[in-house]
């Protein structure tokens, strides 16, 4: 098998209400797509969601990249199984971004949401043509498969991101009815009180509820360790991001010194990211997210560095994902072990429009079956991606 033609959309989709917390506020997602055809006609998906604040990119300068690399040399790859698809994806290099921001480039995270789109692309293509699932990808991606696994079903947490107190209300007695086990409270907010918050929604979740909390860079180690200690008779599972990145290093050696599990998120963009949090004791638990990791791969080799040190680990997701990437999220999550908790498959909660066929949106309790392919296990509806495309760019 070989490819044919490769093709990047930029698309805007419209979110059914305003997502805020305290590093941004947004009622639309902007995603970048991309479109692997192979010389069998079969089509593969990509998608990735690019953002500043997170791995210095933005659409423009995904297609810029785009647009600098040149492409040629994928149209020499050659494959004849899964294995062989999955050896050429890691390979996946882009162009240097002469004008990446200079922090990003020393992290390594600079063209991680670029490279996520094309890889998951050309993965997808490539399990879609043998006729497997996604998730025949992993097995190759370890020797020992010591973090393999199977699972035929995933429970998504609930997120409580409202800051109105009858829909903070409404919302974490429906969590509680509904079967949820685990749920994460947007804190940090301005003029909000976290304790009376975190208060409210235990009372109203109830004692089995898992509760975690996102700070969003809002304080600084002091307050941290403060509320750390206010929080402590509520239980709180995890403190995700408390500081902003550029004063990381405030959490030096904060390893196991809490009651809470400290996450690490927009500090998390990178294996470098990855190694300096376990070398430093920055955190105990690490974020992963598939679009700002730059795909499956990179996302699993961090999952696994994290497992070699003790670090715990969060599947999570960006705001806005369409089903493609809430599909790929699935079968990570399915296929990969010592994922303490899961974060996705929000899309018909949150976007006015899905651009896949298939209703894949977690269901009652969080509860979501495994996808079984071939490839992502989803198909793209034409007329709804029609609808948010604002830029289309020839790449092969």
């Amino acid at each position: 098998m070989k490819i044919a033609a490769l093709k990047a959309y930029r698309i805007r989709v419209p979110l059914k209400r305003k997502i805020t917390h305290a590093s941004f506020s947004r009622s639309e997602s902007e995603s970048i797509l991309v479109c692997c055809e192979l010389d069998d006609g079969t089509i593969g998906w990509g998608e990735s969601v690019p953002r500043a604040y997170v791995t210095g990119e933005t659409p423009d300068s995904v297609l810029t990249q785009y647009q600098a690399t040149d492409f040629r040399e994928l149209t020499d790859w050659r494959w004849n199984s899964t294995q062989e698809a999955v050896s050429l994806c890691q390979q996946l290099r882009l162009a240097d971004a002469p004008d990446a921001p200079a922090e990003y480039q020393a992290r390594g995270s600079f063209g991680n949401a670029a490279r996520c789109a094309l890889e998951l692309s050309l993965l997808d293509a490539a399990t879609r043509a043998q006729g497997e699932s996604l998730s025949a990808i992993f097995p190759y991606l370890e020797e020992d498969r010591s973090l393999n696994q199977s699972l035929p079903s995933v429970r998504y947490s609930a997120v409580l991101t409202s800051m109105k107190p009858l829909k903070q209300t409404a919302l974490s007695l429906l969590y509680r009815l509904t079967g949820f086990r685990q749920c994460k409270v947007k804190v940090g907010m301005p003029g909000i009180d976290d304790r009376a918050l975190l208060r409210k929604v235990r009372r109203l979740t109830g004692s089995r509820m898992g509760l975690r909390i996102d700070a969003n860079e809002a304080w600084n180690r002091t307050e941290l360790e403060t509320r750390d200690a206010d929080f402590q008779p509520l239980q709180i599972q995890s403190i995700e991001q408390p500081v902003a990145h550029e004063a990381i290093d405030e959490l030096k050696h904060i390893r196991g010194q809490l009651n809470a599990l400290v996450m690490l998120d927009e500090s998390l963009c990178s294996q470098e990211d990855a190694e300096r949090a376990i070398a430093e004791g920055y955190c105990d638990a690490f974020n992963l997210r598939i679009s700002k990791l730059g795909g499956l791969i990179p996302t699993f080799q961090i999952a696994r560095l994290a497992h070699q040190a003790g670090i715990r680990c969060q599947l999570g997701c960006q705001v806005g994902e369409t089903g493609i990437l809430s599909a790929a999220g699935r079968h990570f999550a399915c296929s990969i072990q010592e994922l303490d908790f899961l974060e996705g498959s929000f899309d018909r909660y949150l976007l006015k429009q899905n651009i896949i066929n298939e209703e894949i949106s977690f269901q009652w309790g969080g509860m979501a079956p495994a996808l079984q392919g071939p490839g992502l296990g989803v198909t793209v509806n034409p007329t709804h991606l029609a609808q948010f495309v604002d830029q289309e760019m020839q790449l092969i």
